[in-house]
């Protein structure tokens, strides 16, 4: 069975609505044809998935609105086509209107244009329009209301312009383009290590260079640690009487643990490198810090924001990568190839490419549901509803494309008496109305785990154990057992194992990893959101 199977049938049979709709979305030709011929071949690209999860035609207009409203944000405002100086003999009125709607369309801005679009033109409920556009329904209502004046009456009348831009050939012949690209790079890799054994061969007995002695260029870029090898964690904490500042002309060949020092109202810190040396950190700015210092899972990026911005420094050379803002939340994928982090100031959403630190600003809901996890596909996992004692609703979303996919991970068969997978309970301060928060730790190899907390008389906030579930079809997998009779919390997963605190040391579920706490100090983890830090019973 062919990949593209019934994609030459889907672009037939709905390639003129599709065309309309891209019209609609423009206003020019030139543009309505890219729009239909860049959203069918991402389309083709995934023909697959999307055929065996369904409505291809809502994912490939979800595709549309998204590339619509980005090319808008990012290109110089394009001439419009040249008018007609008479209108034909048999439709003065209709030519007059169609100016003057096209010209009132243009005003709008994308998503207020996209709403008419989906709901008057398209005949979508609000449910599909929020769908389509990834918002929320009180979105599509508040667009609707700020856009909607005398065009519902006229947008038929537009429509008549269009034309029929699909062409299934088009794109299939782009995307098998961007498929022999990333073909032929992977050919190239995995020929690398024949070139070597070649050249290994061919050099044979040849003298070796002298070692290079001297440290390396902040602008040189060491290659990333395997996704699944994250960093060996420490056996104990090095001893630092007298602590060097964290260098800033060369690597220290990443880390493996951040400790955090109780000062004033804050905590200073301080990184066990992969060198095998403790390094001082800065203090906290002014203002103090927004994000304490985190760790990537691979221990190569040490981020930390401020209200002066964002800095996240790589930890193998002396590179600084800036982001102007400051954030309150930054999470990293579970082998550190995406990073997302929301705003300070107004909760916007921004997604980095960390392989070559690309910058897409996300399209944010209203309101938006809480990201309990960012996958190594780029996906988030945000937080959907209901969350009951018993079940975890989370929705897999492509904030690149806008696809989404509900995951209902049921935990009645791991949970025993008393327990709950309601981590939090938060209270909206305006509305009184109380939203029940599950927290799950993302795993490396497409699972995720979700705390189970145990409730009942002196176990208040405590987590008894976490659950492992399939990121494909919501399968509870897998129970690990946490303290029975103390206090107990996870703090991440490192590589297939978790981590987690009794409050008196960093526990692996192995059983094999077990580094004590010092009172003075908390513990961070590679990758690890939470300070571990000692109780004293």
């Amino acid at each position: 069975m062919s990949r593209y199977d019934g994609f030459h049938e889907f672009v037939v049979a709905r390639g003129g609505a599709l065309s309309r709709t891209a019209f609609l979305l423009t206003g020019e030709h030139y543009a309505a044809e890219d729009l239909v011929q860049s959203a069918l071949a991402k389309a083709a690209v995934r023909w697959r998935q999307i055929r065996e999860y369904g409505q291809p035609e809502a994912y490939v207009r979800r595709i549309m609105v998204n590339e619509q409203i980005s090319w808008w944000r990012r290109r110089p405002a394009r001439p419009t086509a040249d008018l007609p100086d008479l209108p034909g003999p048999d439709e003065p009125h209709r030519v007059v209107e169609r100016v003057a709607l096209t010209r009132a369309l243009a005003t709008l801005a994308p998503r207020q244009r996209a709403v008419l679009v989906l709901r008057f033109y398209e005949d979508l409920s609000e449910a599909d329009t929020a769908a389509a556009m990834g918002c929320s329904v009180g979105t599509v209502k508040s667009q609707t209301n700020l856009a909607l004046t005398n065009l519902r009456r006229s947008l038929p009348l537009v429509a008549e312009h269009a034309g029929q831009y699909a062409d299934a050939q088009a794109a299939l012949a782009t995307a098998h383009r961007r498929r022999t690209r990333l073909a032929g790079a992977a050919v190239a890799l995995a020929a690398l290590p024949l070139l070597g054994l070649i050249w290994y061969a061919l050099a044979g007995a040849a003298a070796a260079p002298a070692p290079v002695t001297n440290s390396p260029s902040p602008s040189a870029r060491a290659l990333p640690p395997s996704p699944m090898t994250p960093p060996a964690l420490p056996a104990h904490v090095p001893a630092g009487d007298v602590l060097p500042d964290l260098p800033a002309d060369h690597g220290v060949r990443g880390g493996t643990l951040l400790l955090a020092k109780k000062a004033g109202d804050g905590r200073d810190y301080e990184l066990v490198a992969g060198d095998g040396r403790r390094h001082r950190l800065p203090s906290a700015p002014t203002g103090g810090f927004t994000v304490d210092p985190v760790l990537s899972p691979d221990g190569r990026w040490l981020l930390w924001s401020s209200p002066q911005g964002t800095e996240v420094r790589e930890l193998t050379t002396a590179t600084v990568h800036l982001l102007p803002y400051p954030v309150s939340e930054a999470r990293w994928s579970p082998s550190a190839v995406w990073l997302y982090v929301r705003h300070y100031t107004d909760g916007g959403e921004t997604l980095v490419r960390v392989g070559d630190w690309a910058v897409r600003e996300l399209d944010v809901a209203d309101p938006v549901q809480p990201v309990a996890a960012l996958l190594d596909s780029g996906e988030l996992l945000r937080l959907g509803s209901p969350i009951t004692d018993t079940a975890v609703t989370l929705d897999r979303i492509d904030p690149l494309t806008g696809a989404a996919r509900r995951i209902t991970v049921d935990l009645r068969g791991m949970l025993r008496a008393g327990e709950s997978a309601v981590a939090v309970t938060v209270t909206d301060l305006d509305s009184g109305k109380r939203d029940r928060i599950a927290l799950v730790l993302p795993v490396a190899d497409g699972t995720a785990g979700v705390e189970i907390v145990r409730s009942g008389p002196g176990s208040t906030d405590t987590v008894s154990a976490v659950v492992r579930f399939s990121l494909v079809d919501g399968r509870a997998m897998q129970r690990i057992d946490l303290s029975r009779d103390g206090f107990s919390m996870p703090l991440c997963f490192h590589g297939p194992q978790l981590l987690w605190t009794d409050g008196r040391a960093v526990i692996g579920s192995g059983g094999d990893y077990r580094l004590p706490l010092d009172p003075g100090y908390g513990v961070k983890p590679p990758g690890c959101l939470r300070v571990a830090e000692q109780r004293q019973d």
